[in-house]
């Protein structure tokens, strides 16, 4: 079933806005139909919004002391069904805890009972560790032909309907092409907001994904998912989304681009357009990344556009400073480029061989064993040399319709299903979404 929205009631004659007094339900907690989840002051009065019914408090789209306008998103809110059933039997050896412990640790329960509920299915399938061909971190690795591919299929990005018609535009079509790229044999799924909306606040936002990603959970508890970055001037507000899909046990990896690059397109003319912008993310802007991953236990995803961002990335790396279950992604520029349109203007190293071996001569020389994949952002990874090497080279696979650019118009689940025959054509197995998360080491 679908979330409801909870919302400060419409302008009227008599309310011109509220603010937040108390929060009377935590993220993850049950409440009864009737029961108050909020009290606002409507300047004369006292506003209490009550739960529509019996269900769980997903997320607070807002705080306390928030100046709050008519029709405002206050947050989620679940109904009971079956998944929520579930994870009340999960529950039950969990007491909730206490009203006054702070929002850190109502996280942390949260992040244990969507872990417990993944041991769960695991249980269920019979899945056992001895299944993952891949060697944990910090041990001898297996034979490249042995290893399990990890692959990642991102299902939207900046990719418009009229670039792609296959690509989902709303959150149920989100839902609907991630479960159908998992069950086709994707280990990870990287979305964005309908139509990459960067405009969204990290509350609103974060409701966009949940909205997209509790219905995958349901089905597939075992799911791994994670969002883009926000918008704003400061790192922390562009993650905080992250730290709202975390506390709703919603995800298990983060994100960081460790460096800066202009982001931009050819005019029709062949000319760099002069709309392009700069794509910037300072040291200071990394080490936040790296703060809150470490703190939420998420993985971190690390977008390599440029030789200078895993030389970034490196550094971090050497000082001991990366989370577990972190994984270098080589972005290589297709003729189009990120943003798809024109020809020419595009970024970072070509699709090539020499450019991979470039990138794992970087790897070598600084003795680095963090996993690593490869995508084609603005053209075609399987019409280019690095797909099948980056197999051979011990590597993983990172496809979809946000990096396709090519003559036809795939859907998400042909692109899993054909770097899934080359896995088969390499001689490697394909990683389960548990297989994935063992390979990565994720918290």
């Amino acid at each position: 079933m679908k979330p409801l929205e909870i919302r400060l009631p419409d302008a009227s004659d008599t309310l011109a806005g509220a603010e937040l007094l108390q929060w009377h339900a935590n993220p993850g907690q049950r409440v009864a139909s009737g029961e108050v989840l909020v009290s606002m002051d409507a300047v004369d009065t006292v506003l209490e919004i009550r739960a529509p019914c019996d269900g769980t408090l997903v997320v607070r789209g807002a705080v306390e002391g928030d100046w709050l306008d008519p029709g405002a998103l206050l947050g989620l809110f679940q109904p009971v069904a079956e998944t929520a059933e579930a994870i009340d039997s999960l529950a039950s050896a969990h007491p909730p805890q206490a009203p006054e412990l702070q929002a850190e640790d109502t996280a942390g329960s949260l992040r244990m009972l969507a872990r417990e509920l993944r041991l769960e299915l695991e249980s269920i399938h019979g899945i056992d560790s001895a299944e993952s061909a891949q060697a944990s971190p910090g041990t001898t690795a297996a034979p490249v032909h042995e290893r399990a591919v990890i692959i990642e299929t991102a299902i939207n990005g900046a990719t418009q309907p009229a670039r792609n018609p296959h690509v989902p535009v709303d959150t149920a079509q989100i839902a609907a092409e991630a479960l159908a790229c998992f069950a086709a044999g994707a280990s990870i799924v990287h979305t964005h907001t309908p139509l990459s909306d960067f405009s969204l606040p990290p509350a609103e936002a974060a409701l966009r994904y949940l909205e997209s990603y509790q219905p995958i959970l349901a089905a597939r508890p075992d799911a791994l998912l994670y969002p883009t970055i926000g918008a704003g001037t400061a790192m922390a507000a562009r993650l905080e989304h992250i730290r709202i899909l975390a506390a709703a046990g919603a995800i298990r990896i983060g994100l960081m681009d460790p460096g800066s690059m202009i982001l931009g397109w050819a005019d029709p003319d062949g000319m760099p357009s002069k709309q392009s912008f700069m794509y910037l993310n300072t040291f200071a802007d990394m080490e936040v990344a790296i703060a809150q991953a470490t703190e939420l236990q998420l993985g971190l995803s690390l977008a390599i556009y440029e030789p200078g961002f895993l030389r970034n990335a490196l550094v971090y790396w050497r000082l001991g400073k990366l989370p577990p279950g972190a994984m270098l992604k080589f972005y290589f520029g297709g003729d189009a480029g990120y943003m798809g349109i024109g020809t020419g203007v595009t970024f970072g190293l070509p699709p090539t061989a020499k450019a991979l071996e470039a990138y794992l001569e970087m790897l070598e020389t600084a003795g680095c064993d963090l996993p690593w994949s490869v995508a084609v952002m603005g053209g075609d990874l399987f019409a280019t040399p690095v797909a099948r090497l980056a197999l051979e080279r011990g590597g993983h696979l990172h496809t979809g319709l946000e990096d396709h650019l090519g003559p036809d118009h795939p859907t998400n689940e042909e692109l899993t299903r054909q770097a899934v025959a080359l896995c088969h054509e390499v001689g490697r197995p394909v990683a389960s979404c548990t297989e994935a998360a063992r390979i990565l080491g994720l918290p």
